[in-house]
């Protein structure tokens, strides 16, 4: 048994060194667009509201994503029509239900709590998968969560920990979790994505469901709040919403765990509120302070604990 265990751990160690290093610099866009989707979200809450935000949002992006995947979904619609339920409940998970909690809970609460609350996210994913895939979490992995939780509140506290103090649990905090909590089970879900369904027609398909599901909300809100009025400044903000953070980050996020595994790459949603301060410093002219950059080096440190440590086994 020793032997065995020490041929399974030695198999671990050269997969995990045969990871490319571009896949980690690739799991660092999606929370980059992401920060640009909080911002726009923000800037445009008062023009486009929450769910007709989120449903043209990704109509849009299945629109310009399915020249480029119609083929290969044809070409492989028995695999496809195989696995309907566990896209058609991705699609509602990772697109309908995290996006539109996200954009609703906007509305009612200030930016510095949503990016409290989603610094739990990799957190809540370590949970899932080990639910989920029987993923175990080793000390080291532990150790880089917490510093990398520690980057995150520095941040988002301002360099002072008594400003925590003022942090209330609001309406729209519940809804920021309710929608993390869909992303995180989205990235362990993923994970169990069947090898021969390719990845332009995964995404394809999810989306199509995504774009479904989000019909009865769109109509509801319509009837209690209207539509609105499209311009110049939203037709951008919404081309912007449908390609970095809808096909791109999902691209790169699914490529991402499907080579680090959902535990790893859910480390580098971390990255969410140093990239947040760096926009607000660009776009809104926001001072960039000591903790931004001593925020980021610790968070850099704790996702480096945990993609370095080897990836555990599954129980």
């Amino acid at each position: 048994m020793p032997a065995e265990a020490s041929s399974r751990a030695a198999t671990v160690t050269e997969r995990e060194a045969s990871i490319p290093h571009a896949t980690y610099w690739l799991a660092t866009l999606p929370p980059l667009f992401w920060s640009g989707n909080f911002l726009i979200a923000r800037l445009m809450r008062d023009t486009i509201p929450p769910v007709q935000m989120s449903f043209w949002r990704w109509t849009l992006a299945f629109l310009i994503l399915l020249p480029f995947c119609w083929q290969t979904i044809a070409g492989c619609w028995p695999r496809i029509r195989g696995n309907l339920p566990f896209l058609a409940l991705l699609g509602a998970v990772g697109v309908t239900a995290f996006n539109c909690f996200v954009y609703v809970a906007l509305h009612h609460t200030p930016v510095a709590n949503a990016a409290l609350i989603n610094s739990l996210l990799p957190v809540v994913t370590f949970l899932l998968a080990y639910v989920v895939l029987k993923e175990r979490l080793t000390p080291q992995q532990l150790a880089g969560i917490v510093l990398s939780l520690c980057g995150a509140v520095l941040v988002i506290c301002r360099g002072n920990p008594a400003n925590l103090q003022t942090f209330t649990p609001n309406k729209g905090d519940m809804l920021v979790f309710a929608g993390m909590s869909c992303w995180a089970l989205y990235t362990v879900l993923i994970r169990r994505r069947p090898p021969s369904l390719p990845p332009m027609a995964f995404l394809g398909v999810t989306m199509f469901f995504g774009v479904l599901f989000h019909l009865p909300a769109v109509a509801w809100e319509h009837i209690a709040v209207g539509g609105f009025r499209p311009t110049l400044a939203s037709a951008g903000a919404l081309l912007y919403l449908a390609v970095f953070p809808s096909i791109l980050a999902y691209i790169f996020w699914n490529r991402s765990v499907a080579t680090l595994g959902p535990s790893k790459t859910g480390m580098f949603m971390h990255l969410l509120p140093p990239s947040s301060a760096l926009l607000g410093f660009i776009v809104l002219g926001e001072t960039i302070a000591w903790f931004h950059l001593a925020g980021f080096a610790i968070i850099i440190g704790g996702i480096w604990l945990v993609t370095s440590a080897p990836r555990p086994a599954r129980s």
